[in-house]
């Protein structure tokens, strides 16, 4: 009997997250223009969360109804997130405006995420197999000082200090009280969804590997959105200077969720990763600034910590049979 990969209902699902997820930021993303850190922050803080809006959205589709509050959660921040993005398109309000209401209702919608989960104890819930995630955190934030080795010895010791204490300690309660909404988004697509269904079909090691790909691809509106007229060249390069790392960071995080099974160890992960960036390069806005502020000691740096991330490819998550 031949067997079906995809059935109708999948191919709907398919195609409802594709559209939601990567069409939907090329159609509204070149619509708003604002300037400063805003110009990425407005459009990454709505990319977010429509990675997992798609997959509510299919499913909503194909079942004709909204199952439970995680799925009203999500649509509710899609709605509010959109029509700010609509507003602001239309220079309705002001980019520190929509800034602004995102920051008030990620923070508000946050909360009843995290409690919501935290009261259900199933499979999202927030503190499965704690020991074990925990470990893995700490070898995170190690692993991510590595890249950012060139940064910490510019700042001192002082800084790096903090930076570390603030890893450790600050950011999950930074992350998971105001900015879950946005994590989740993409965790619980990216791991929780994604890449079960790609490591079914094409084996865990290459579907996490194709699922960095499709990750750093589904990036690319924002370099569009902080480039100049003509940098297509230079968007190019940047995908080719991040595509090893964020494959890296797939093995890692896709390591983290097989081994724990929680995967709001990956939201707290992707967090650090994120604010780890941002502490140093907070005033590179732009395309240009962000591709001619790479360093050679940088780049080895990086290739270091995507070899340590990448070696988590041979650990026996990974070798546990061909298919999940």
């Amino acid at each position: 009997m031949e067997t079906i990969l995809f059935s109708k209902t999948d191919k709907i699902k398919i195609v409802t997250f594709a559209a939601v997820a990567f069409g939907l930021p090329w159609l509204l993303l070149p619509q708003i223009r604002v300037e400063g850190i805003l110009a990425y922050d407005i459009p990454a803080s709505y990319m977010m969360i429509l990675p997992t809006f798609g997959i509510i959205l299919g499913r909503i589709i194909c079942e004709r109804k909204i199952h439970g509050w995680f799925h009203w959660i999500y649509t509710i921040a899609f709605i509010e997130s959109t029509a700010v993005m609509v507003l602001c398109a239309a220079k309705v309000i002001t980019g520190k405006a929509a800034d602004d209401m995102l920051t008030v209702s990620s923070m508000a919608l946050s909360i009843v995420l995290l409690l919501g989960r935290m009261i259900d104890e199933q499979e999202l819930y927030p503190f499965k197999d704690l020991k074990k995630a925990i470990g893995i955190y700490i070898m995170f934030v190690a692993i991510a000082q590595i890249s950012n080795l060139p940064q910490l010895i510019h700042a001192g010791a002082l800084r790096t200090a903090d930076e570390i204490v603030s890893n450790l300690l600050f950011a999950p309660i930074d992350i998971f009280v105001v900015q879950s909404i946005y994590f989740f988004g993409e965790e619980y697509a990216w791991r929780g969804c994604l890449q079960g269904r790609l490591q079914n079909i094409f084996g865990k090691r290459m579907g996490v590997i194709l699922l960095g790909i499709i990750w750093e691809l589904w990036h690319m509106p924002l370099w569009f959105q902080i480039s100049e007229p003509g940098q297509g060249k230079l968007i190019v390069l940047l995908v080719l200077m991040r595509m090893p790392y964020v494959i890296a960071l797939a093995v890692f995080f896709g390591w983290a969720y097989m081994k724990t099974n929680n995967i709001w160890l990956c939201v707290l992960l992707h967090g650090v990763n994120n604010a780890a960036g941002a502490l140093f390069d907070s005033d590179l806005v732009t395309v240009a600034d962000t591709v001619e502020s790479v360093s050679v000691f940088d780049g080895i740096m990086t290739a270091v910590a995507v070899i340590v991330m990448l070696l988590f490819l041979f650990t026996k998550e990974y070798r546990k049979g061909e298919r999940v």
